[in-house]
C-alpha cells in the first residue's frame, strides 16, 4: 500500500498560511505536533487553531515481497515497513522545536488530519496518528517573496488511521480506525 499526497515543490505551490486573512477556511490539511506534552502547532484557521496547515506529506506503507511474480503463488513475507515520512509547513516555533527535539534525542506526537466540506462545514475526514515518534531531519525552504517553510521528516513506530463517514444529512455515521505497529509488525 502506498499513500501521497502531495506537493513538494516549494517555489509554486502557495500555502494557506496566518497571514491569508483572519480565521480563513481554505485550508484541508493539517498536521499536530505535541512536545513534552504541549501542542506546539497553531494557525487562525476557524476550528483549527491547534493545527498547522501543511503544504505536502509524503508516506510510504510496504510489505516486503518475494518470488516469482509472473507465477499466481505470491511469496510475501509478514514483514510490514515504512519509510521516513515527510512534511511542509510554514516556518514558526515549530522549526526551532524540531531542532530541539532531534539534538535532545526526544520523541514527539504527530497527526495529520484531511479535512473535507460537508453540509458548509469543515470537518476531519481522515487522521494519520504516529506516537513517540523520533524526528530525523528538518529541511529549511527560505527564498525572498515566498513563505519560508520547514520539512520534517520522522520515522514511525506505528500508525493508526481513522476515517470518518458522514450521512446524507452531513451528520456524523461513524468511523473505521486501523492500526499498523512496526515494532511488533503486527496490524489490527
Amino acid at each position: 500500500m502506498s499513500v501521497s499526497i502531495m506537493n513538494m515543490d516549494n517555489v509554486t505551490t502557495r500555502m494557506v498560511t496566518d497571514g491569508d486573512g483572519a480565521k480563513s477556511s481554505s485550508a484541508d490539511l493539517f498536521a499536530q505536533i505535541v512536545y513534552l506534552g504541549n501542542k506546539i502547532t497553531s494557525s487562525q484557521v476557524t476550528s483549527y487553531t491547534e493545527w498547522a496547515v501543511i503544504s505536502g506529506l509524503k508516506m510510504n506503507v510496504w510489505r516486503h515481497e518475494s518470488g516469482d511474480v509472473s507465477n499466481s503463488a505470491t511469496n510475501s513475507s509478514a514483514m510490514l515497513g515504512m519509510d521516513e515520512i515527510e512534511f511542509a509547513l510554514p516556518c514558526s516555533d515549530v522549526d526551532i522545536t524540531a531542532i530541539q527535539a532531534i539534538a535532545n534525542g526526544q520523541a514527539v506526537n504527530i497527526t495529520f488530519m484531511k479535512t473535507g466540506n460537508i453540509s458548509s462545514h469543515s470537518v476531519p475526514i481522515e487522521e494519520w496518528d504516529f506516537a513517540n515518534v523520533q524526528i530525523v531531519s528538518t529541511f529549511f525552504f527560505i527564498q525572498s517573496a515566498a513563505t519560508p517553510c520547514v520539512t520534517i521528516r520522522f520515522k514511525a513506530k506505528q500508525m493508526q488511521i481513522k476515517r470518518s463517514a458522514y450521512g446524507a444529512d452531513g451528520k456524523a455515521s461513524g468511523q473505521k480506525v486501523f492500526l499498523i505497529d512496526f515494532v511488533k509488525n503486527t496490524s489490527t
